[in-house]
């Protein structure tokens, strides 16, 4: 009966967890392209999470998309990799030079970052309330 619990628990757990990234996606990502709809190209896991939004439009060619959204995305054509990042790995945030902001989870808590140069180089701004997450 208790591994049942658990069960039951872990996975009420994820499904909040992807509800609750999708909320945040929705609230931060308009107000900093100051835009009602947007246009994404996203990795396979980050599917799952945005496919039921409103906001949110992906769309299976990278170059129609505004920006990009993930951590792995394989192969892309230059045009795509010049593109705006919003990184869901702290690796992915480092090591992608057009990752412009990350959410992340670590040890359990959520992580949201954003790197001031590449704001900056993609004329992005962010509202107030999300200026203490620059680096």
């Amino acid at each position: 009966m208790s591994k049942f619990i658990i069960l039951i628990f872990t996975i009420t757990s994820l499904f909040s967890n992807q509800n609750y990234e999708l909320k945040l996606y929705e609230k931060i990502l308009p107000a900093i392209f100051k835009k009602d709809h947007l246009k994404i190209y996203v990795d396979a896991q980050q599917k799952n999470i945005i496919k039921n939004s409103d906001i949110f439009t992906i769309v299976s060619d990278c170059n129609d998309a505004l920006f990009l959204i993930g951590k792995k995305f394989g192969y892309l054509d230059m045009k795509c990799l010049s593109k705006p990042l919003f990184s869901t790995s702290y690796k992915s945030f480092n090591n992608q030079e057009n990752s412009f902001g990350a959410f992340y989870w670590r040890k359990g808590r959520p992580q949201i970052k954003f790197k001031k140069n590449v704001l900056l180089r993609y004329n992005l701004q962010l509202p107030d309330s999300l200026k203490r997450f620059v680096q």
